[in-house]
């Protein structure tokens, strides 16, 4: 049984979910939750749905960052993406859509996007390690509501989508 079928069936799992999501939506949308716990759950559901699906998160997520914070976070991708020779883009626009294309794509290689947001040098995120909260694994607050968020968001939509059918 897969992540989705897990959120669908309700239980424990559909319920750390919700918290996680309720978390996102109540809050800053950097806050509320370790890096950690964003890397699992984004990790969990990300490559759980068609790219479609994916690119609609990401959008949604963009959305609830400001001008000003997107702006940050696409200065920071750039810069990150080129420190590990990964071609953006030559402009990339801090608008949600635009923005989330380009997320989309990073994300069609599995684990690039989340290396490319990983904190630190150019190391592995495995390299990283993740038994300590002190060290901040992804690499600002924008990364880190945007993975937030795009989790947040296929969560968001697959509980509405077995809310329906139930």
């Amino acid at each position: 049984m897969g992540i989705l079928d897990e959120l669908m069936g309700g239980g424990q799992r559909q319920r750390e979910y919700r918290d996680f999501v309720d978390r996102y939506e109540q809050g800053n949308p950097s806050e509320g939750y370790s890096d950690q716990e964003v890397l699992k759950r984004y990790g969990d559901v990300s490559h759980a749905v068609p790219s479609d699906q994916y690119a609609q998160a990401a959008i949604e997520a963009l959305g609830k960052l400001s001008p000003e914070e997107r702006a940050a976070f696409v200065k920071m991708l750039q810069e990150r993406a080129a420190a590990r020779g990964v071609a953006l883009p030559g402009q990339v626009a801090p608008e949600p859509k635009e923005l989330g294309e380009v997320l989309t794509d990073l994300h069609g290689k599995p684990g690039q996007l989340r290396d490319i947001l990983a904190g630190g040098d150019a190391q592995p995120l495995e390299q990283a390690q993740p038994s300590n909260p002190i060290i901040d694994i992804l690499a600002s607050p924008q990364a880190k509501a945007v993975l937030a968020g795009i989790a947040a968001m296929v969560v968001k939509r697959v509980m509405q989508g077995s809310s329906r059918t139930a």
